[in-house]
């Protein structure tokens, strides 16, 4: 299936849809759990969605924080989403200096 990332957060349903399952998961799976979503109204913010379902956000604010549902961590969307956060971010700087 086709992940699409967004460049943009998720709508406020889908948000606490995704904060319940991911810690469910992450309960089940035996993951840490502890997360500030505050972290999360940056403006460099990606949502992941398989089929219009909310599977990994990441921000960069300050550095950065991805959170991804344990069930999709095989699917390598921490690491894109990383590289897509720190390219957002030196586009910002370079935009930002002129």
């Amino acid at each position: 299936m086709k992940l699409a990332y967004i460049n943009a957060l998720p709508e406020k349903d889908q948000f606490q849809e995704f904060i319940q399952t991911y810690t469910e998961e992450c309960i089940t799976f035996g993951a840490q759990a502890i997360v500030n979503w505050n972290d999360f109204q940056s403006d460099h913010v990606i949502s992941v969605y398989d089929e219009n379902k909310l599977v990994g956000i990441g921000c960069m604010a300050g550095e950065c924080h991805v959170h991804v549902r344990p069930t999709y961590e095989h699917r390598e969307i921490e690491s894109m989403m990383n590289k897509l956060l720190q390219a957002e971010s030196k586009v910002s700087l370079v935009q930002a200096q002129s």
